[in-house]
């Protein structure tokens, strides 16, 4: 295994932004992807969820969207992090090889 490369400032910054960019590019599928909406709008009907609203007391519709947008912006910060890192690791990988 190889160690990782030193952290630095511009490193850290250049991450943060592709975390950043690719959280909002991730929300912009839910958007413009039927297929994503579709995902999210099954996964919002589950029993699961259901219980959710009643946890957080989100009694009307717009505390139930509130919940989705959070739970949406959580998911797709999530997922940037971790293309973010494989990329990162893909990277330093092929660096200390060549």
């Amino acid at each position: 295994m190889t160690p990782n490369p030193p952290a630095t400032v511009a490193r850290t910054v250049c991450k943060t932004v592709a975390v950043l960019v690719l959280t909002g590019l991730f929300m912009l599928s839910l958007r413009f992807s039927a297929t994503v909406a579709g995902m999210v709008d099954r996964v919002a009907g589950t029993g699961m969820w259901l219980a959710l609203y009643r946890l957080a007391g989100a009694n009307d519709a717009t505390a139930q969207e509130q919940l989705i947008v959070m739970a949406v912006a959580l998911v797709c910060c999530l997922l940037a992090i971790g293309v973010v890192e494989v990329a990162d690791r893909l990277i330093s990988r092929r660096h200390t090889a060549s």
